[in-house]
Order: C-alpha cells, then structure tokens, then sequence
C-alpha cells in the first residue's frame, strides 16, 4: 500500500500543491485553491474564497484572525512541501495582522527563504482583492521530518 507521500512525490509542482491542498480534513472546511507555483523559485499562491463561516461576529463580513492565520500556515507548510516534495511541519509561525479583511477573498502568497538540512524560513503575505496587505507571517518548518 503507498503512502500519500508517495502518491504524489512525482506530481508536477501545481498538481503537488493541489495534492497537498486537498489532502487534510481541515482544508475541506477551509476550501484553499492552488493559483500558482514557482518551485525553483519556491513561491507557492493560494486563493481562499470568502464564505460567511469565516466571519468573526454574525453581522459584519469581517474574517476572524483564526482563518487568516490557518491560511498563512497551510501557505508556509505548502511552499516548503512542494519544494521538498514532502510534508514540512510547522515549528514555528510568528504572524503580524495589518488590517482587517471584509467580504473578500483572501490571496496568500508564500516565499522560501532558506532552505536547510532540518529548517526551512518561510515569508508569507495575505492581501484581499484590491492588493491591500491585510497580515505578515514568517515560519520556521522541519524539512527533515519523516519520509518523502
């Protein structure tokens, strides 16, 4: 039997991303779409569309922080596992929120910085439809975890 690393260590870098997007329980609630991949670069792009259960109080269309911040670590985790070609967990993930983001979708956009033997860095920015920066994040991710 293969593991899910396996099924997808060959994929080209946007169907790897997709791959990793749609694999985790928590991403079908999230429904984060892949818009881009540059691996030799490692920049990875996500949209998430918004939806009415990402607000934070009933009757304003405002994001709660949670969502934001659970996009900006799929992004980290993404841009490294593609890059690597397989799952780069979290260690840490320091994020700055800028402004607040209302009825839009958001646009992640993730940047390796470093890659290692055992970490990555990854810079990740969040911006709404009209390009606005709604929040900052910088993440330290394991590369030597597990298998490929």
């Amino acid at each position: 039997m293969s593991t899910r690393s396996e099924n997808a260590e060959h994929l080209p870098p946007i169907e790897r991303l997709q791959f990793e997007l749609a694999h985790p329980p928590y991403h079908a609630f999230l429904r984060p779409q892949a818009v881009s991949v540059d691996a030799d670069n490692g920049v990875v792009e996500i949209r998430l569309p918004f939806r009415p259960e990402f607000q934070r109080v009933p009757d304003k269309p405002e994001y709660h922080g949670g969502v934001i911040a659970g996009l900006m670590d799929l992004t980290a985790h993404a841009t490294v596992a593609v890059k690597i070609g397989k799952m780069a967990p979290n260690i840490d993930l320091r994020i700055d929120y800028l402004r607040g983001a209302a009825a839009t979708d958001l646009h992640a956009r993730g940047i390796l910085r470093k890659r290692g033997r055992t970490l990555a860095l990854v810079d990740v920015e969040v911006r709404d439809d009209q390009a606005r920066l709604i929040a900052v994040a910088r993440g330290t991710l394991s590369t030597s975890y597990g298998p490929p």
